[in-house]
């Protein structure tokens, strides 16, 4: 049975922000008719979309601190190579008195560390076949881009039918339906929701 402290609450910042995107990036022909300035209204709605859900939802946040984590980690990477290619200057491979290079650590316990490290990706579950994945990662994003293309395709065709029965803001009309869709899709997203504390209890900062 699920307890108070495990019940969850929509991100309400998210939904707003998904639906009003999708509101404006439909309602475009609307406001602007050259298509190469449409084009490039639309990429300022998806980036200020991008840029407001990275600044004010705690799924942005969460992301932006995954990348700098995930920088952090190849930087640490990048150094502890360099000091195994590239052993101090007057290091002529003797160990000497004590065995410890300028950072202080062994060069012996470096080398059993870089063994240890083979040792463990050896015995790791094998990685799939790069082509493999490369076909899958492409069919993917085909299949992806034929969606959105042709869901672009028939809402500007259903706005331009509204714009001949002379309906006002056609354009606009489709983006308020599909809004819609994405702001309700997005508040039944699990990934996307915010932990509601027990009573009694205070938010997690």
């Amino acid at each position: 049975m699920e307890t108070p402290a495990a019940r969850r609450r929509v991100d309400a910042r998210s939904v707003a922000i998904t639906g009003l995107t999708t509101l404006a990036w439909y309602a475009v022909p609307d406001v602007v008719d050259p298509r190469w300035a449409r084009a490039l209204a639309k990429a300022g709605v998806l980036a200020g979309g991008l840029g407001l859900g990275m600044a004010l939802t705690a799924e942005g946040r969460s992301a932006v601190d995954g990348v700098r984590e995930a920088r952090d980690e190849v930087r640490d990477l990048r150094d502890l190579a360099r000091r195994v290619e590239a052993p101090p200057e007057g290091d002529d491979g003797d160990l000497g008195d004590a065995g410890l290079d300028d950072a202080g650590v062994a060069d012996a316990d470096l080398e059993d560390n870089v063994l240890l490290g083979d040792a463990e990706l050896a015995d790791a579950d094998p990685l799939p076949d790069p082509a493999v994945a490369g076909a899958a990662a492409a069919a993917a994003v085909a299949l992806a881009v034929t969606v959105a293309v042709a869901g672009e395709k028939w809402a500007y065709r259903r706005g331009e039918r509204w714009r001949a029965q002379g309906r006002r803001l056609p354009h606009t009309r489709v983006g308020l339906v599909l809004g819609a869709l994405a702001a309700v899709a997005t508040a039944l997203d699990p990934s996307i929701s915010m932990v509601r504390p027990a009573e009694g209890e205070t938010p997690a900062s």
